[in-house]
């Protein structure tokens, strides 16, 4: 029979096998109990309980795939955000159910009989209540302080981009081949509703694609994940589980531990990134309770972590928070609010930061065409492309007419702004829809961009009725004269559907040319051999333009073994920033966003600051 200790005498404990029950206890126990064991010679399977709710497992040993600690933070984490899940001091407690006793004690048996796993760690969940259970594979996503902790961050771990020939199996399709990352292989190493990194996957079945989302496990109390559509659901599916894996891994270092504290004045442009050079949010906006920033100067101490200059070839330090958009942390200094924006995931570095380099570019034009109220020339639908044709047609049963402009800037990578106006009879629709894409082919961007720009249109429904009155146009309305209040995503679309901003829009809709897609891109795409070629020589174009190209590895360690799939945030100084909650807006230092249009012929002149219209954009 198997011994069962309480935890003080597990603690005294240093050799044999035990199950250690735990009726009442604290994550600080948990690290604790993780630590002893990994320094003896000891099995003990923690048998805890939290509400109706019995834990079993892990097994803790030496060389543990995962320990108690790790796995009650990413349960815990999973609740999303409802309990204080990095205190040290939660405590939780339980009742043992007397008639699921031997039930516990025989899934603690079957832990330490089995053979440890590699990878893996096997815990057991027994519902006091229905008198289930459950089986899940934990492992630490992200490291974990006490059995996994992560490497040091430094100049010296970072590998240069690119590294190696990437040939394409087909030149139209900018992505290399995975085996490992079928629907079923993604859905099996991601998903677990209790653990995550996916705790949560369903589908909606009113949108105009087949749409699935994927919720991640990051403790907030805000639901974000991965949104997958495509036309059908497996296919959707995939894709939302790919975005999910670039969520995680963007929010917060998953692979290297943050170690640089500094100031810039003491790390100089040859070690670090000016953030100066970022675009510096507006003065006027500093202590207002929407902004999560402070004033910068070159002698506040930031956290730096390591990435790699594609334009110099040297790695280089940037604000850690610029490279992570959600690091969580009392005492950490941000000079400048930051999205996922840049973020790329694909099946090789050089891949990932090819993909996030698009998404700059694609904000990049958005926002100067914004921000400046040029004209852009107008784009014909693609000939022959019947499912943009199809979007298109669905739009104007909805009574909006779609409209295709080109935004392609000095990036040279085309980009596409769609728009979708409404032109029907109702005097409560929602007037205006902005979507945007970038992309080498520009074909591809234009139904990124309808895909995206119609998905809205179809759900404008939806949201109206909405409990959370976040379109209702009674809130949005101060808006347009306080664009302070402005503080989400929701926000900036929703403002601008009133009919009473149309005006700022109008500039959308001038009676510009309409050329063809060959017309507008002439030669474009390009034949695309190997990738790496490709993103090299888009660095260097970019390069000619003073524009700087640096990728920071955001790569999970654990999901580049097992799926090979890599991450990385790709920062562009000088190019402008997608910023969300209009006190976080960041055009200020950025001299591009004023010379630029001119030399593109959009304005007469280069342009001064008070020439901008910094209202908050429509950007979804």
């Amino acid at each position: 029979m198997t011994t069962v200790l309480d935890a003080a005498t597990a603690l005294a404990t240093t050799s044999g096998t035990a199950v250690v029950l735990l009726t009442e206890w604290t994550l600080g126990l948990a690290e604790e109990l993780s630590r002893h064991a990994l320094a003896h010679s000891v099995a003990l399977v923690p048998v805890r309980y939290d509400g109706p709710v019995t834990v079993i497992g892990p097994v803790l040993r030496p060389g543990a795939a995962a320990c108690l600690a790790c796995t009650e933070y990413q349960r815990l984490a999973t609740a999303g955000g409802r309990v204080p899940w990095q205190s040290p001091a939660l405590a939780l407690a339980g009742v043992p159910s007397p008639a699921l006793a031997e039930a516990a004690n025989a899934l603690a048996q079957e832990l330490l009989d089995e053979e440890p796993a590699a990878t893996t760690a096997t815990v057991h969940l027994l519902h006091n209540g229905r008198a289930t259970w459950s089986t899940h594979e934990v492992r630490p996503v992200g490291g974990c302080a006490v059995c996994r902790p992560l490497p040091p961050d430094s100049a010296d771990t970072v590998e240069p981009l690119p590294s190696a020939p990437r040939p394409l199996p087909d030149p139209a399709v900018l992505r290399g081949t995975n085996d490992r990352t079928s629907g079923a292989g993604l859905r099996a190493a991601l998903h677990d509703e209790r653990f995550g990194p996916v705790r949560r996957l369903f589908r909606s079945e009113d949108s105009a694609f087949c749409l699935t989302t994927a919720w991640v496990t990051d403790g907030r109390l805000l639901d974000d994940g991965g949104y997958g559509r495509a036309a059908d659901f497996a296919g959707s599916e995939r894709v939302a589980l790919f975005e999910s894996v670039e969520r995680f891994a963007g929010m917060r270092p998953t692979g290297r531990r943050t170690v640089l504290r500094a100031s810039f004045a003491e790390l100089g442009p040859e070690r670090a990134l000016d953030p100066e050079r970022l675009g510096l949010p507006d003065p006027a906006f500093h202590g207002h309770s929407s902004s999560p920033t402070v004033p910068y100067t070159p002698g506040l101490p930031l956290d730096w972590v390591h990435g790699w200059s594609l334009t110099h070839g040297r790695p280089v330090a940037v604000p850690e928070h610029v490279a992570y958009w959600d690091v969580p942390g009392p005492g950490r200094a941000r000079v400048v609010y930051e999205s996922s924006n840049g973020c790329g995931l694909g099946n090789s570095p050089e891949e990932a930061a090819l993909y996030g380099l698009f998404e700059i570019a694609e904000r990049d034009a958005f926002l100067m065409a914004w921000y400046t109220a040029t004209p852009l020339p107008r784009v014909a639908l693609p000939p022959g492309d019947t499912g943009t044709a199809l979007l298109a047609d669905r739009a104007a049963l909805a009574g909006y007419r779609l409209v295709l402009l080109d935004a392609t800037n000095d990036f040279g990578i085309p980009a596409v702004v769609a728009v979708c106006r409404y032109e029907g009879g109702h005097a409560e629709a929602p007037r205006m829809f902005l979507a945007a894409g970038a992309h080498h082919d520009p074909r591809v961007a234009i139904r990124s961009a309808v895909a995206e720009v119609v998905t809205n249109v179809l759900e404008a429904p939806h949201r109206a009725r909405a409990e959370s009155r976040t379109h209702d146009p009674d809130r949005l309305r101060p808006m347009l004269g306080r664009p302070e209040l402005v503080v989400g995503l929701d926000d900036h679309v929703g403002l601008n559907t009133l009919p009473e901003a149309g005006p700022r829009l109008e500039f959308l809709f001038a009676e510009t040319p309409c050329r063809t897609v060959a017309e507008a891109w002439p030669g474009a795409p390009e034949p695309v051999a190997d990738l790496s070629a490709l993103l090299g020589a888009v660095v260097q174009r970019l390069a000619g333009a003073g524009l700087e190209v640096i990728a920071v590895d955001q790569t999970e360690p654990g999901l580049r073994d097992r799926l090979g799939l890599h991450c990385a945030k790709v920062v562009v100084p000088g190019a402008l920033p997608m910023t969300f909650g209009h006190v976080n807006h960041r055009t200020r230092g950025l001299p591009r966003l004023l010379g630029v249009p001119y030399r593109l012929g959009r304005t007469e002149r280069p342009l001064r600051p008070e020439d901008l219209t910094i209202h908050p954009h429509p950007f979804p």
